[in-house]
């Protein structure tokens, strides 16, 4: 995309290169913007802590 002077959305005169190349501004751009990314796998619980439940000790109160 080429660089705009003026937000596509708004109107609004963009200051900041980086808005400028992307050709929206920094309010418009987080209302427009689609929903954030999948968690990465890394971030999911390891398999001990996804145990079946009669697999947990209950210990000496229950």
């Amino acid at each position: 995309m080429a660089e705009s002077p003026r937000c596509t959305v708004c109107g609004r005169l963009l200051r900041d290169p980086a808005s400028r190349a992307r050709g929206i501004g920094p309010v418009c751009h987080r209302k427009t913007r689609s929903a954030p990314a999948p968690r990465p796998a890394a971030w999911t619980l390891p398999a001990t802590l996804l145990r079946p439940i009669a697999d947990v000790p209950t210990g000496p109160y229950l």
